[in-house]
């Protein structure tokens, strides 16, 4: 479990979180200008996947890093920086990455300096993998793809936080609220198009890089719902 100073026992008006960006940099401006987050009264999760699909994911990236240390921002890992982890660390081996939309990303970072793609990489590491609290009678889990249902949420391990689909939201019955991104909500119900709620489980990904799509962000106390304006995907 990740722990934050204060964010067990501090009441917030807003506990928002912002589902996958994909390298969708206007959408995910379009997104942020209307949340108007105040860092002293609510607390903003992102539940990982900046990066791939979209042509901007630097410009996603590059943000997420100057807010590093925001106060009450907390950002988490999804399935694409770790595949990029993976391919870096294999020496450029693991292609999976290439295969599921990293090839733009591995060009922009090929036209910066060897300093600044360290970096990425490094930002990458220190991104966790889940993030954990309590709000009033409700716990809130927040990762990238869901749990594995069999497991108590202190076992988790990293391969179903940020991997995991069917066996997660098909199954899962717990009290605990899983707020997660990854899977699609139009792949859960066809012709869902914003954030759904069911079985205790938030899902976020509103499909940020479809023609159609958005990047959705919701306050999970209130159910508030928030989605990038502009029709249109960058690639």
């Amino acid at each position: 479990m990740i722990s934050l100073e204060g964010k067990e026992s501090q009441m917030y008006e807003r506990i928002l979180a912002i589902g996958d960006i994909h390298g969708q940099w206007d959408r995910f401006k379009s997104l942020y200008g209307q949340i108007d987050f105040q860092p002293g009264r609510g607390l903003l999760i992102f539940l990982g996947d900046y990066i791939d699909r979209g042509r901007k994911s630097l410009y996603v990236l590059d943000w997420m890093y100057e807010h590093r240390n925001e106060k009450n921002i907390v950002m988490l890992r999804g399935n694409h920086e770790q595949m990029m982890i993976n391919y870096y660390e294999s020496g450029g081996t693991r292609d999976v990455w290439l295969r599921n939309g990293g090839d733009a990303t591995r060009r922009s970072l090929l036209k910066q300096s060897s300093e600044v793609q360290e970096q990425c990489l490094a930002f990458a590491k220190s991104m966790p993998l889940h993030f954990q609290i309590s709000a009033g009678e409700k716990n809130f889990f927040f990762c990238h793809a869901g749990i594995n249902p069999d497991k108590p949420l202190d076992e988790q391990d990293e391969d179903s936080l940020l991997w995991i689909r069917e066996e997660y939201y098909d199954f899962y019955k717990g009290q605990d609220i899983i707020v997660s991104g990854h899977t699609p909500v139009s792949y859960v119900i066809s012709d869902a198009t914003k954030p759904i709620y069911r079985k205790n489980m938030i899902l976020v990904d509103t499909g940020s890089y479809f023609i159609e799509g958005h990047i959705s962000c919701i306050d999970v106390l209130s159910g508030k719902i928030w989605q990038s304006k502009d029709g249109s995907g960058e690639g």
